[in-house]
């Protein structure tokens, strides 16, 4: 987790939020090919709810303060 920290930067911080606003539920999309696949729904859920709870986890881990110009990933909530 730390190596992922190392280059997360405000920038990917919101792609990540991003992509965890539009991972979950799965989009039509992702259902479609998931049917095309012949992959069950039951285990198309399965992985995008692991996935969610994996960015989510980074977010959390990560403890961006918006308001803060410059943010020190790989020391979250230490301060001075």
């Amino acid at each position: 987790m730390i190596e992922m920290m190392e280059g997360l930067t405000k920038s990917r911080y919101k792609a990540l939020e991003t992509v965890a606003e539009h991972l979950s539920p799965p989009s039509r999309e992702m259902r479609l090919e998931a049917i095309i696949k012949d992959i069950p729904e039951e285990d198309l859920r399965w992985v995008v709810d692991k996935l969610h709870y994996f960015i989510l986890k980074i977010l959390e881990d990560a403890e961006l303060d918006p308001a803060e110009e410059d943010c020190d990933f790989l020391s979250p909530g230490l301060t001075d």
